[in-house]
């Protein structure tokens, strides 16, 4: 009978090849390929293959021995746009979801295809309450700011469904996710930065250059007006004898260390307080030591932003008149990072900030001598996103 492993198993026919990937027999299941040329092409009613059928039921021997002895596809899509790996995070793949999960992505399965409704492999173990599935898909970089077609991220399901522990994880890496691509940003915006100082150095040094040519030749036009041969420099013989004229033979006094030691007040007497000096800036020092200066010109005058209605920013230069973008960052935080002069920092200093994993803090958690129904929280979840709605339900 079809569907059933019988005794005579070499008289089985090829559409029992499904069955035998459900039931997870090794022997049955060689016994059906060698029959099949192309298990890819082997499709049932619902337009899966073989490999999808054995991942929806969590058999891993099966899958094993599909990717291992012939050439089947880890990331074909059925007709709705899912693959093994969205098959592996159903319900009917308990409780061997995680194992299969990880089998299939170690042999190349996609983290981050979605279907034709926009579930990633994420969203659906979010759905699911799968933990170790979640933390699978985190470490081979599944998105987790993707939406579906009903722009819902994993987080948003497993809010939605009532999975506390999965939606923390989830936080967490959104959380890090979001740090990371800021800190990019960033770095984007100080190399924009250096190259601004770069042309802007060599547009001061063009602009010297061309002055320095049209005194000559004034100075040239002078000389041949009055008659007189030609300086090969116009001021050498004056410069030398006004340099020597205007400067006094008395020594240029230095600064003493122990100056600049009681000016910061760098004492070894721990009892001794700090002297005030309200005619400092008013920023917050970490150290007591002189911060050096920045050797940066201020691009202020040769650099201009233009915002636009849709939060697009745009930056002109005094060398170049095109518009060009500035990475995706807010308006204050470009401002600050271009022109740093004209929006100083209350905190100087060479310590950066620890970030602390969300994990970590403190959550209430529920009344564990009460069991309630999942159900209950999910009602919770709806009449909260309800009551942010407008109209009345």
């Amino acid at each position: 009978m079809e569907g059933q492993c019988p005794a005579g198993k070499q008289k089985l026919p090829t559409g029992d090849l499904f069955h035998a990937a459900v039931s997870g027999d090794p022997e049955w299941l060689c016994l059906c390929l060698e029959r099949v040329q192309s298990p890819n092409q082997q499709l049932n009613k619902q337009g899966l293959t073989v490999l999808h059928v054995a991942a929806q039921h969590g058999q891993l021997n099966s899958l094993k021995l599909l990717l291992e002895s012939c050439t089947v596809d880890v990331n074909a899509r059925c007709p709705h746009g899912r693959t093994p790996l969205h098959m592996a995070l159903s319900p009917e793949s308990k409780p061997n979801s995680h194992c299969c999960l990880t089998y299939l992505l170690k042999h190349g399965a996609e983290p981050n295809v979605s279907t034709d409704e926009g579930l990633t492999p994420l969203h659906m173990a979010a759905a699911e309450g799968l933990r170790e599935c979640v933390e699978a898909l985190l470490r081979v970089g599944a998105d987790t700011h993707a939406r579906d077609s009903r722009g819902h991220t994993p987080l948003e399901l497993a809010c939605l469904w009532g999975h506390r522990v999965v939606a923390r994880i989830l936080k967490n890496a959104m959380w890090h996710t979001d740090k990371k691509r800021d800190m990019e940003k960033r770095q984007e915006l100080q190399n924009l930065k250096q190259n601004m100082i770069r042309m802007h150095r060599k547009a001061e040094g063009m602009q010297k250059l061309a002055r320095e040519a049209m005194n000559k030749q004034k100075v040239s036009e002078w000389a041949e007006r009055k008659g007189l041969p030609c300086l090969k420099s116009p001021t050498t013989g004056l410069w030398t004898l006004s340099h020597r004229c205007c400067h006094s033979a008395k020594p240029v006094k230095k600064h003493h260390a122990s100056e600049s030691r009681e000016i910061w007040n760098i004492s070894l007497n721990p009892s001794r307080p700090p002297p005030a000096n309200i005619n400092r800036s008013k920023t917050v020092r970490i150290g007591v030591h002189p911060e050096k200066a920045v050797d940066e010109p201020d691009l202020q005058q040769c650099v201009t932003l233009h915002c636009f209605g849709n939060r697009h920013i745009q930056y002109t230069t005094s060398w170049d008149d095109v518009p060009q973008p500035v990475p995706d960052l807010p308006l204050d935080v470009i401002q600050k990072g271009l022109f740093p002069s004209k929006f100083p920092s209350r905190i100087a200093g060479p310590l950066q900030f620890q970030c602390s994993s969300v994990l970590d803090v403190p959550h209430r958690g529920s009344n564990q001598g009460t069991k309630a129904s999942p159900w209950t929280e999910v009602a919770m979840h709806l009449a909260e996103d309800f009551q942010n709605l407008p109209g009345h339900y």
